[in-house]
């Protein structure tokens, strides 16, 4: 019996990042939901069943802490920031649990670790 693949929410209004994190996520075995601003973020965390969230933090349409904490009113799913916006956010993550956040520009194989340990905890 096979196990369950993780389904991961990428929400980034960059298509271009959200198409490169979604095509290595892919490769590596997961199911990806993409979404462009942090209001279909949401609507697509709703409709589908998501186990962990990446998100871009600065984003017209819903920005990356509105979506997190609007998702932290259903769930406690773990959510992963990639932005180059850390310290314009920095007060306001303080207040969302269960957040990891990587400072653009990273390295995939980073994100892919924090992925598959943020998965395990929550597994666990």
């Amino acid at each position: 019996m096979s196990e369950k693949k993780a389904t991961i929410l990428v929400v980034d209004n960059d298509d271009g990042m959200a198409a490169a994190l979604s095509t290595r996520l892919e490769y590596e075995g997961f199911n990806c939901v993409l979404a462009g601003s942090g209001s279909q973020g949401y609507m697509a965390f709703l409709e589908q069943d998501i186990d962990l969230v990446i998100s871009d933090l600065n984003m017209p349409m819903g920005d990356g802490v509105t979506l997190a904490g609007r998702i932290r009113e259903k769930s406690d799913v773990p959510i992963v920031f990639v932005t180059g916006f850390e310290r314009d956010y920095i007060e306001e993550l303080m207040d969302i649990n269960n957040v990891t956040v990587l400072s653009k520009p990273f390295h995939l194989g980073h994100l892919l670790e924090v992925v598959d340990l943020e998965l395990a905890l929550a597994d666990s």
